[in-house]
């Protein structure tokens, strides 16, 4: 494995591990809906860990840099 590869895993891994404590804490809202995408930012490739909860208001964003050298 890279080391490009094994940081993004590393990223990816974070961001999961990062939504799932919120998720496990609003896990019986019933509109609760959490994505993790990557996107390219002014040529900066990101992880973008996000949920939102209607019910109760409650929204959580987390970015990482992906790409190794960041």
């Amino acid at each position: 494995m890279s080391h490009a590869t094994g940081h993004r895993a590393a990223v990816i891994a974070d961001l999961v591990q990062g939504l799932e404590v919120y998720f496990a804490e609003h896990r019986e809202c019933g509109g609760l809906t959490g994505d993790i995408v990557e996107k390219t930012v002014d040529g900066v490739r990101w992880g973008v860990a996000g949920m939102r909860c209607p019910e109760c208001g409650v929204r959580w964003e987390r970015r990482l840099a992906v790409d190794a050298e960041s």
